[in-house]
């Protein structure tokens, strides 16, 4: 009789497997989430100098449909390795409802601050000469990117890589946005997913979240600029420090704590309204997945018929 070995499983099958897919989901989100905001502001006169901005060329809906497709693509890249967090909110969000081991918080944040980063890199070098053209025209170097508004409209473009307030929006107005946005967009991800409820099937799943995106920065976008995801601010953010001699960490006031705290606290909350709300509704009525739906990670998948 031959021998049959069973072969260990690689580190690859384990978390070092899941940081790549986060890492990589994370990067694929910045890439074409900043590659959008930079497109529309450092191209804003694409029409030509004499016929004006192109249609669309500086409207808010090209942002945000273009951070919505740059949800959906992030989380079909790492969907079924990791769950496809690609935000540490909802890491924390998961694990503080028991959906996620609290032993690889630590390690999914760390892939994706590091995916962040080095999208805003590739970015930074991709856009050099845009980013030069246009601090030039405001009278900055590059490494002056990080400047913040000034009362004659004319500013740096460290903006392009992470948010910032209205100057009229206020602490209060900023941090409650923040919370708010992470609360409906981990809250409306537990609806979507959930298997008992309506559950969207044919791996349509990251399309649906995409537009959950889109519908979160329709209504709460403007206040300051979305974030909703700690790493999509602060990976980007130390990547201009470190061409800002340090600007971006103490612009707008230090505002860079909002986009981190405000998400991380509306995550969980929302997380917990849900379970204790429409979750404790679904399971009172004793309702059973739906169809042949089947739950992996954040994915719901339909299984293939043999």
């Amino acid at each position: 009789m031959a021998n049959q070995a069973v072969g260990r499983p690689t580190a690859l099958a384990g978390t070092l497997g899941e940081m790549i897919g986060e890492f990589f989901g994370t990067m694929v989100l910045i890439l074409f989430g900043d590659g959008v905001v930079a497109t529309v502001f450092l191209y804003g006169n694409i029409g030509g100098t004499n016929s004006g901005p192109s249609p669309f060329a500086v409207e808010w809906i090209v942002i945000i449909l273009g951070w919505g497709l740059a949800v959906m693509l992030g989380i079909y890249v790492a969907g079924a390795i990791s769950g496809a967090h690609i935000n540490p909110a909802v890491t924390l969000a998961l694990a503080a409802t028991g959906r996620h081991p609290w032993g690889k918080v630590l390690p999914y944040w760390g892939a994706q601050v590091l995916g962040a980063f080095v999208a805003a890199a590739i970015l930074y070098f991709v856009y050099q000469g845009a980013l030069v053209h246009a601090l030039s025209l405001e009278h900055f170097s590059i490494g002056q990117i990080a400047q913040p508004l000034t009362n004659n409209g004319s500013s740096g473009y460290g903006w392009i890589f992470y948010t910032f307030p209205k100057e009229f929006v206020g602490l209060f107005g900023a941090f409650g946005t923040e919370f708010l946005g992470t609360a409906l967009l981990v809250g409306l991800i537990l609806v979507i997913v959930d298997a008992r409820n309506q559950p969207v099937q044919s791996n349509l799943n990251p399309l649906i979240i995409g537009l959950l995106i889109v519908a979160i920065g329709a209504s709460f976008g403007l206040n300051t600029g979305y974030a909703i995801n700690p790493a999509r601010d602060f990976g980007p953010r130390l990547w201009i420090a470190i061409v800002s001699g340090g600007a971006s960490l103490s612009a707008d006031n230090y505002y860079f704590w909002i986009p981190i705290v405000a998400p991380l606290a509306g995550g969980t909350v929302g997380a917990l309204i849900y379970d204790y709300t429409i979750g404790k509704v679904l399971a009172a009525k004793a309702l059973m997945k739906s169809g042949t739906a089947e739950t992996k990670g954040e994915a719901v998948r339909e299984p293939s018929v043999e």
